[in-house]
């Protein structure tokens, strides 16, 4: 029976390194080499994550401090306290880019309107638009630029703003509907005043403002729709 050999190991190959220890003692000199470096990243990179942590609760208490000056200047505006509103909300244009703060020019705008100060109203409402980033209140502050204009005399800048309220779907597509027919009166074009609400009546048939546009035509001498030709009515048999 064969016995095993064993491999004997020479004095050279006992004297060389293990490869575990070579790269321990690698690591060892690389740190004691560069340790200030070392050092000196990981600082950095606690500051880093420091510095996000820090801005995340800056834009979250930001966030809440915003939140909270707009619903106050709600409520002050719910109160009738339109001084309050106007200052509250005021701040939240000047200091904040937030969506709040956008939607704040249009709140300020009525809180202009309950004191009657329609010119600043008008300024707030354009600017309202003009970086308007909430659709929902795109028509209502259209209507409310109408209603303005219409204030300061600028019917044609009244007709453009209810036009363009009257394309966008939304409850106040009616009411901008008479605004432009409306002013198509104040502006002296009567037959396309009449025009516009005789269409609106047409289309329209149980608007709630049915009223309103029967007394706007009859104020012109019109009637609430022209009368349909058609074989056999009485307006076609006629001579």
């Amino acid at each position: 029976m064969a016995v095993p050999s064993h491999r004997k190991l020479s004095r050279k190959a006992l004297k060389q390194p293990d490869e575990f220890v070579t790269t321990l003692d690698w690591i060892g000199d690389f740190v004691a080499n560069h340790l200030a470096r070392i050092i000196i990243g990981a600082v950095a990179l606690i500051a880093v994550v420091v510095a996000v942590f820090a801005v995340s609760f800056y834009q979250k208490d930001r966030q809440r401090s915003v939140s909270r000056q707009f619903y106050q200047a709600i409520n002050a505006l719910s109160d009738k306290n339109y001084k309050a509103a106007e200052q509250g909300f005021s701040r939240l244009v000047i200091g904040s880019g937030s969506n709040l703060g956008r939607l704040s020019r249009f709140y300020l705008a009525s809180a202009y309107l309950a004191q009657n100060q329609t010119s600043r109203a008008r300024d707030a409402l354009r600017g309202y638009l003009a970086d308007d980033g909430n659709r929902l209140f795109r028509q209502m502050a259209l209507i409310q630029l109408g209603v303005t204009d219409e204030d300061l005399g600028d019917y044609r800048g009244a007709r453009t703003a209810y036009l363009e309220a009257a394309q966008l779907a939304g409850p106040e597509k009616t009411r901008a509907q008479i605004g432009a027919a409306r002013t198509l009166g104040l502006i002296g074009d009567r037959r396309g005043a009449i025009a516009a609400y005789q269409q609106f009546m047409r289309e329209n048939p149980f608007a709630q403002e049915r009223n309103e546009v029967i007394e706007a035509l009859a104020q012109m001498g019109a009637q609430p729709a022209p009368p349909i030709n058609h074989p056999g009515s009485p307006a076609a048999k006629r001579p």
